[in-house]
């Protein structure tokens, strides 16, 4: 009896332990937190850098709301898009979940492609522009600054 109380006792401290170690790992950042929203308004504002691209749909690694008309898409190299609908989309700036959907069933996420929100709501995009952001402003200058002098 004693036996079993005392592995009892050990296994509970061993979640306990375990349990903690678990959740420091899934800590999330708070979408609604200022942080989030600054970032987004400056990719909001930044200026174009291709306009009528598209992104293959496997390549997109996060997204976000501005309001009811805007998206801001970023890839998994940091490239940034902002997607916006022909007209107001509602939901779309208080959903958690879009899907994107193209004519044909392609990869392909451009212009002519919608976003699908989760009640079904299906809202296509009236414009699809590559953005330059200021981390890639900044990257560009880094890379420039390193490069020698041209000779003349």
């Amino acid at each position: 009896m004693a036996k079993r109380m005392t592995r009892m006792a050990a296994a509970a401290v061993a979640a306990t332990c375990l349990s903690s170690l678990l959740l420091a790992g899934c800590a999330t950042k708070n979408p609604d937190s200022q942080d989030v929203r600054d970032q987004a308004d400056a990719s909001a504002a930044a200026p174009i850098t291709k306009r009528g691209t598209g992104v293959m749909r496997y390549r997109i690694h996060d997204w976000t709301a501005l309001d009811d008309h805007t998206l801001i898409i970023a890839t998994a190299d940091g490239t940034k898009f902002r997607a916006e609908t022909l007209g107001p989309c509602p939901g779309l700036a208080f959903t958690s979940r879009v899907g994107f959907v193209n004519r044909g069933g392609f990869n392909q996420i451009d212009r002519t492609s919608s976003v699908v929100l989760e009640d079904g709501t299906r809202c296509p995009f009236q414009s699809f522009e590559e953005l330059r952001t200021p981390e890639s402003q900044a990257l560009d200058a880094y890379e420039k600054a390193g490069e020698p002098a041209a000779k003349k």
